[in-house]
């Protein structure tokens, strides 16, 4: 079922995780927001306000599954 306490990792690393505190997680979740907030700025005037909606219905799911991904795997 789960790991023993003293095991290593997937990937064979046997170095302890180090735990995330919650400002450097707002810092992430800052830069990910602020990134959405930029391209959307951007492309909005570019095509039009109409077409924001379509492209965010399938920009949004995909970058929550890579920002879920990301974090499972600690890349961020």
């Amino acid at each position: 079922m789960g790991k023993a306490a003293g095991s290593k990792g997937r990937r064979g690393q046997g170095a302890a995780m180090i735990p995330r505190s919650w400002p450097v997680s707002a810092l992430w979740a800052a830069v990910f927001v602020g990134a959405g907030i930029l391209v959307s700025a951007t492309v909005n005037p570019l095509f039009g306000r109409y077409v924001h909606w379509d492209w965010m219905a399938g920009l949004a799911p995909t970058l929550f599954a890579l920002a879920t991904v990301a974090l499972r795997r600690r890349w961020v």
